[in-house]
């Protein structure tokens, strides 16, 4: 079954490679914000994204060089730093104390997105709303001196809540080929990335989907805490180059337990006693002592555009209730899990048209258990055409099929998602979208239908 699984990826992938000619438009540069960058490097948005927050291959080297500009010096027009050590001086200026120091941006390192949405839920007693404004974030990150440099992320409001830190970690660039990032992150292990993904109605299932019978809510995203490498190289002979990532991290719960906020019924009591089990586990971040770890590799090439096939596998334990009704019955390494896939991303030479897609593979091993061990594919499939400068249509399908779950549930379920992105200015975009899923998809907040309105604006 998984190697069908994958033959029809891959299939379905050289299938939309074929296709893209009958799909191309005119389009020219457009621009797309990260306000506080471009304020301190007096440079277009446009340099590193399309629409935002999709970043160009510029805007990905950028990223990776710890936020400072690919081929630069250390030092550029722009981005003169706060000298910290003895270079700094000056009238009254106290003797240097011979301690380490890392020079400081002297520029803003902040900005804020602000989001407002109107949605429209057919299903509800009360079909639409207004929003207001239903998210406020604090985005700042830079960098420090010639090899350290931090990004962080905060949640002022989201949906009306404070929700605290989202990421926040310290880079360490040795060189392109070297870096460490220490603190809360979202892995690179996963396909997509959850935060930098152009269709914004849904996150990627791949990233937050939990296993509920194995009672596994771990999440690639938003985030997770720990240590991660990551660098590129070059291929063999020059041709190509590959992207490489290991990490550590706790493997706590993420964007599963978030997507599930409002379910009620079993999957509810699940959520909610495992809630308090955790609680009273011992751990204040993690629940076990055994850490997860992944890896992930990736080649990029040109094939009449940017194309990069990617792999990575993950390894990690989870807790598990033997009985729902009583936390004492907690195991808190009682699921042996890993998670591993295949994808690939091909951006046409003329930045026309976008594909995603990937097959990942959920294995739960419930260890003292008379369960089931449950398992689970995921197949993603996206398309991303640039019609004009600031109009950009989207569609994403995602399939899931399982194995080993409850009789009576069905084995296969699919979610389709679509996107019209309107850029009215380089850091103002009109989100339209709206999500539906099969018959067959489970009653539970990540398959519900709903269409949304939104206005996006960074500053």
């Amino acid at each position: 079954m998984n190697r069908v699984r994958i033959v029809c990826s891959v299939a379905l992938s050289l299938m939309l490679l074929v296709m893209s000619p009958l799909l191309m438009a005119a389009r020219t540069e457009s621009d797309g914000p990260v306000p506080s960058f471009a304020r301190r490097y007096g440079l277009s948005c446009s340099t590193c994204h399309t629409v935002f927050p999709a970043l160009t291959e510029y805007g990905r080297l950028f990223r990776a060089k710890g936020y400072r500009l690919p081929g630069a010096e250390p030092t550029v027009a722009g981005e003169e730093p706060l000298r910290l050590g003895p270079r700094a001086g000056g009238p009254g200026a106290k003797k240097p104390s011979g301690i380490p120091w890392i020079d400081i941006p002297a520029t803003s390192v902040a900005s804020f997105q602000v989001t407002a949405d109107y949605i429209y839920r057919g299903d509800e007693e009360v079909t639409n709303e207004f929003t207001g404004i239903s998210s406020v974030g604090l985005i700042f990150g830079g960098a420090m001196g010639e090899k350290f440099s931090f990004f962080g992320n905060i949640a002022l409001v989201e949906d009306g809540r404070f929700e605290g830190i989202d990421r926040l970690f310290l880079q360490y660039n040795q060189s392109l080929g070297l870096n460490l990032r220490v603190g809360q992150f979202e892995p690179r292990a996963i396909p997509f990335s959850n935060h930098r993904r152009l269709l914004r109605i849904t996150p990627y299932l791949n990233g937050v989907l939990p296993i509920v019978p194995a009672q596994n809510f771990f999440g690639f995203s938003p985030n997770q805490k720990g240590i991660e490498a990551f660098g590129r190289i070059t291929g063999p002979g020059g041709a190509g180059e590959f992207d490489y990532s290991i990490g550590l991290i706790n493997g706590e719960p993420g964007g599963a337990f978030e997507a599930l906020e409002d379910a009620s019924g079993p999957v509810a009591d699940v959520v909610h006693a495992l809630e308090e089990a955790y609680e009273e586990s011992g751990g204040k971040y993690d629940f076990n002592n055994s850490k997860d770890y992944y890896a992930r590799l990736n080649y990029n090439t040109w094939l009449h555009g940017a194309l990069s096939l990617g792999g990575f596998v993950y390894s990690g334990k989870s807790g598990f209730l033997m009985d729902p009704a009583e936390p004492e019955s907690f195991v808190n390494d009682g699921n042996d899990f890993d998670r591993w896939g295949l994808d690939l991303r091909w951006d046409q030479e003329n930045g026309y048209l976008s594909l995603l897609t990937s097959v990942q593979f959920f294995n739960d091993k419930l260890e003292r258990s008379m369960l089931n061990n449950p398992s689970a594919i995921v197949t993603t499939a996206e398309a991303q055409l640039y019609i004009l400068p600031a109009l950009v249509p989207g569609f994403r399908y995602e399939r899931v099929d399982v194995d080993g779950y409850p009789a009576g549930m069905a084995t296969s379920f699919e979610r389709y998602s679509a996107d019209l992105l309107m850029l009215l200015a380089s850091n103002t975009m009109l989100m339209i979208g709206t999500t539906w899923s099969g018959r067959s998809a489970p009653n539970l907040p990540l398959f519900e239908k709903f269409s949304r309105v939104a206005l996006h604006l960074a500053f």
